[in-house]
């Protein structure tokens, strides 16, 4: 049952990604797509704090990737290390998309930074709980 969940997540991982890059290729080029973005883009900044919420996100998965980092190394590396670095990989590509990039460069930022979060997130959770449960 576990390796279910870990391939489902692993798969949900892929997808995330994908999509993010798929909605980054498809908005310039489509004009139906660009222009919801912009609209939703508009409506997003007018009703949400946003960069608050980037900037608690980004928080939010550093400090839970050094606790899963911290995990791996007080605990006996029964884990694969594959997996921290996938985890450190993803969570320096979140942070330095979110850092580095706008709605000015990225049109669809708004839509793509919470996927790549979202993965990042998931590796995370997926490491620390492999980290826990392997004795």
């Amino acid at each position: 049952m576990k390796k279910v969940i870990y391939w489902i997540v692993s798969v949900l991982e892929v997808a995330l990604l994908i999509g993010a890059g798929l909605v980054n290729y498809y908005t310039p080029r489509r004009m139906g797509m660009f222009r919801f973005v912009g609209y939703k883009n508009m409506m997003w900044e007018e009703r949400y704090n946003l960069q608050a919420i980037k900037s608690m996100a980004m928080i939010g998965i550093i400090m839970l990737a050094i606790v899963t980092i911290a995990m791996y190394f007080i605990k006996d590396k029964n884990v694969k290390t594959s997996m921290i670095l996938l985890t450190v990989l993803l969570t320096v590509f979140y942070v330095g998309f979110s850092i580095f990039n706008t709605v000015d460069t990225y049109k669809a930022f708004y839509f793509i930074s919470p996927m790549i979060g979202l993965a990042a997130l998931l590796q995370i959770l997926k490491t620390l709980i492999s980290i826990l449960l392997n004795k």
